[in-house]
């Protein structure tokens, strides 16, 4: 899969119009500032509950996880792997993140979003999908838990669809992708 180097994709906030940026999560600085943002966010009750509280045995999501966040997405990209991003406001302070977990031709996403950013997530997915369908994957889906309501709200938005049943414990959403299909604009050259 073939990524632009520059990547810097403008994400709105539909509930409040103010402006993002899905950026590769490499592009953050890695300094205090970024993880502290990180780690905030990752220990909203919401986030915590559904990603982090059973895979981190009830303990907090610290700066050494996001430390260790940080570096599996810079494995990602230099080994092309997987894929992460993050969404920045206007002060490049993380609102969200999300992630393309391989280099199949038909991969699996995954995302968390802020509280205190509703509005931002789906289209932060919609651009994740056009930037996937333009590195050239012909697939994404997404597995949500039964009962994550808002995180199936997201891929329905985005175009995704439900495939029926549960398997291992979780529900599959599946998009189709068109190659050089994009939704929004991609900053940067190939």
């Amino acid at each position: 899969m073939i990524f632009p180097r520059t990547i810097s994709i403008p994400v709105a906030n539909h509930l409040t119009g103010r402006s993002y940026a899905l950026v590769r999560a490499t592009d953050l600085d890695g300094g205090p500032t970024a993880l502290a943002g990180i780690v905030a966010v990752c220990n909203e009750p919401e986030i915590y509950d559904w990603l982090f509280r059973e895979r981190l045995g009830g303990r907090r999501y610290t700066d050494e996880a996001a430390r260790q966040w940080l570096q599996w997405s810079a494995e990602g990209w230099t080994f092309e792997s997987h894929f992460s991003f993050a969404v920045v406001d206007e002060g490049r302070c993380v609102a969200a993140a999300c992630d393309i977990k391989s280099n199949d031709s038909v991969a699996e996403i995954g995302y968390w979003a802020s509280q205190q950013h509703p509005g931002v997530m789906t289209n932060a997915v919609k651009a994740l999908c056009a930037l996937a369908a333009h590195a050239g994957f012909q697939g994404l889906y997404a597995r949500t838990k039964p009962g994550n309501r808002r995180s199936q709200a997201v891929l329905e938005r985005a175009g995704f669809l439900k495939v029926p049943g549960v398997t291992d414990g979780f529900e599959r959403f599946d998009l189709q992708l068109l190659r050089g299909k994009r939704l929004n604009p991609v900053a940067g050259g190939g």
